[in-house]
């Protein structure tokens, strides 16, 4: 597959020119290792010449709206971008079933960011239209979003146990073990600082000053749909850094 990409190339290049044929070269490989060209060959065999050219089709199209999105971030374009993407979770949403209310509109709007993050360092394919394409991760993050909603489950009564039952004076503890669980502490206090302004106030009153979120959300003034995807995004931004610094101390 590569020496038939290569052949390609060598056509683009004498055609189209050898810098278009540079550019997308990268592009190809990726796509190629992630199944897209497969995908299509399945419903046209024997045409990587044709796929390497809709690639340069869509690169020399979207190349210049990628740049502002992805490296110069240009607000003009963005701006568009994201009221298209809450729609679309929106939307999403009510699909599902989901009142056509605030809260739906929060949660909308907090997958619609989640989306747009992922979508300043996601690889862009150029065999397909940038809005399917966006539209695709919209989707993506908010079946994300459900599935983890519905994982959700309580402790059953018999499981559950005091504090003062389960652990341990620290004072007990060894003087090394002592120092370690100071060094979480110290981990954990990073790893807030770390999270946004909205989803470490949210954590903060939670966890630390037993704050119900329906409470929450009325003391920060938030609807109680907000402050559970707060509260959801921060958790999963905990365990994804907790873990990166976790690793980063084991190797």
């Amino acid at each position: 597959m590569n020496h038939q990409i290569e052949l390609a190339l060598e056509q683009l290049a004498e055609t189209r020119g050898a810098e278009l044929a540079r550019q997308i070269k990268p592009i190809l490989l990726v796509n190629l290792n992630r199944g897209r060209l497969h995908r299509f060959l399945d419903e046209k065999p024997d045409q990587v010449q044709s796929y390497v050219w809709l690639v340069a089709d869509g690169f020399s199209t979207l190349h210049g709206y990628l740049h502002k999105i992805q490296i110069e971030r240009a607000p003009e374009v963005w701006h568009t971008l994201y009221e298209r993407m809450q729609t679309w979770a929106y939307t999403f949403f009510l699909r599902k079933n989901f009142a056509a209310d605030d809260p739906t509109r929060e949660i909308a709007i907090e997958c619609a960011t989640e989306a747009a993050l992922q979508l300043l360092d996601s690889h862009f394919p150029y065999d397909t239209e940038f809005d399917a394409w966006a539209h695709t991760l919209v989707q993506n993050t908010c079946r994300k979003f459900v599935r983890n909603s519905l994982k959700k489950s309580v402790v059953p009564q018999e499981k559950q146990v005091e504090l003062e039952d389960d652990l341990t004076d620290l004072s007990d503890l060894p003087l090394e073990v002592q120092m370690l669980m100071t060094e979480l502490g110290v981990e954990l206090e990073s790893a807030l600082a770390q999270l946004s302004e909205a989803r470490r106030s949210v954590i903060r009153m939670h966890y630390f000053d037993g704050m119900e979120l329906e409470e929450i959300a009325q003391d920060l003034g938030k609807s109680t749909g907000a402050v559970y995807s707060l509260h959801f995004n921060a958790l999963g931004d905990l365990r994804k850094i907790l873990s990166a610094t976790r690793y980063k101390l084991n190797e």
